[in-house]
């Protein structure tokens, strides 16, 4: 997630710190609008873990992307 916050705080010229809590906030806001099997996945992804390609594979696979 610090490298989305990095993204951001480059991007609309805010310190590290306000970038942190904005993406914090959208990633709680999402998780907390998506079902429980798909919003445990959210801090993987975001990590960019090993568990995360499977459930990339899976969501390209719901739009014909695979």
């Amino acid at each position: 997630m610090n490298e989305i916050a990095q993204l951001v705080a480059q991007k609309f010229n805010l310190s590290p710190e306000v970038a942190q809590q904005i993406v914090e906030f959208v990633v709680g806001q999402v998780k907390g609008r998506l079902p429980a099997g798909v919003s445990e996945h959210i801090d993987g992804l975001l990590a960019g873990g090993t568990e995360t390609e499977g459930l990339l594979d899976k969501v390209k696979g719901l739009f014909g992307k695979a």
